[in-house]
């Protein structure tokens, strides 16, 4: 009896391990990847009281998803990839992580939707009286950020940088 409930436990184990269970995975929410390990603009890992402050992504907002159609949260919207444009690491909990864009040049008009390590939403379009995003995360829980950076105009491509800082001094 022993044999044949271990060659069961075997199968199960094989049949579990070919379907993918437990395996890494990326979540697609409404169209957006979230929880993977590929970013458009690179994978960067952060712990808490990292220099120099703020990190910079290069990055290129704009995609062909609208936002607003996601129903992911409210003042979600603009221009988005599927893929989001970067993926923070974040090591340890961060008493205040702030995320902001800022463009290359003129004042084109950019939003921000995060994925927080806690599953929760978070986005933002216009802050500090400019047409930059920010959004902040008090007690931000260490693990994985997933960032879009979109284009409020359809079609629109702006180059910028993606800031994230601990300093509450720094924004657009």
């Amino acid at each position: 009896m022993k044999h044949r409930n271990m060659g069961y436990r075997l199968g199960l184990v094989a049949a579990l391990l070919a379907s993918g269970y437990g395996a890494t995975a990326v979540a697609q929410v409404t169209g957006l990847e979230i929880g993977g390990h590929e970013a458009n603009f690179g994978v960067h890992p952060v712990a808490p009281g990292f220099l120099p402050d703020p990190m910079n992504v290069t990055i290129t907002s704009g995609g062909d998803l609208d936002a607003r159609s996601l129903n992911i949260g409210p003042g979600c919207k603009g221009w988005v990839t599927r893929r989001p444009d970067a993926i923070i690491q974040l090591s340890a909990v961060s008493r205040h992580l702030r995320f902001y864009v800022t463009p290359a040049e003129g004042r084109p008009d950019t939003t921000l939707i995060i994925n927080a390590a806690n599953g929760s939403w978070r986005c933002n379009d216009d802050s500090w009286n400019t047409l930059s995003p920010t959004v902040d995360i008090n007690n931000a829980p260490a693990g994985q950020y997933d960032v879009w950076v979109g284009s409020y105009h359809q079609g629109e491509h702006v180059q910028g940088v993606l800031h994230v800082t601990e300093i509450a001094t720094n924004h657009p």
